[in-house]
């Protein structure tokens, strides 16, 4: 019996820390002017809004193509702008000029611009 009840207590320990963290966003569709759907999660901090991928590639929406784009960082200073590219989610780019930009590298921006 007291075997019992130790497991329900470990296994109610473990559920309840796991359902402490708060989930994560679920990615949405979204279409491109061609049709195409993409699946990315919005994202919002600090006065920005960008969309990530499911491999953490930055992404914004390009207004003027009506397209989703791979998103340029643009330093201005202590601050920093999230730009189209002109690359499309999905099409591949063989572009020196361009790399594109994660979500990780982002937040390491972010957070070395806010100290």
């Amino acid at each position: 019996m007291q075997t019992r009840f130790m497991v329900f207590i470990i296994t109610f320990a473990i559920t309840g820390a796991a359902s402490a963290t708060p989930p994560a966003r679920p990615a949405q569709i979204f279409n491109q002017s061609n049709g195409d759907q993409i699946h990315l999660q919005r994202m919002k901090a600090d006065g920005l809004q960008w969309f990530v991928t499911h491999r953490g590639e930055v992404v914004v929406f390009n207004k003027q193509s009506g397209n989703y784009e791979y998103a340029r960082v643009l330093e201005d200073g202590d601050q920093f702008k999230l730009l189209p590219s002109g690359v499309k989610v999905g099409e591949k780019t063989e572009s020196t000029q361009f790399s594109i930009t994660t979500q990780r590298e982002l937040l390491k921006l972010r957070n070395k611009k806010s100290r």
